[in-house]
């Protein structure tokens, strides 16, 4: 997929994860498929959690990070290695 394929892949994502609870699927670094419940909502983000202003975590163009609500915790996958994701 071409760069400014996964951008707009990864824009589409982060618009929806900001909105609300995503389904997702996707394949780690190796090879297993992994499905969350993540989020950018911080209606569903515990207070403790979400980070301060200006402490956030740098940008990275290849990365997708989000709250995983399962586990409570803040996690990351590769754009490319997407395989699916639902609006919930």
């Amino acid at each position: 997929m071409s760069p400014k394929l996964l951008e707009s892949k990864k824009q589409g994502i982060v618009d929806e994860l900001r909105k609300g609870l995503v389904n997702l699927s996707f394949k780690k670094v190796n090879g297993d498929l992994r499905n969350m419940i993540g989020t950018l909502c911080e209606d569903f983000i515990p207070e403790s959690e979400i980070p301060e202003k200006g402490k956030e975590r740098p940008e990275n163009e290849n990365l997708v990070v989000l709250f995983d609500t399962e586990v409570q915790g803040w996690r990351s996958f590769r754009t490319e290695n997407l395989v699916e994701y639902r609006i919930r």
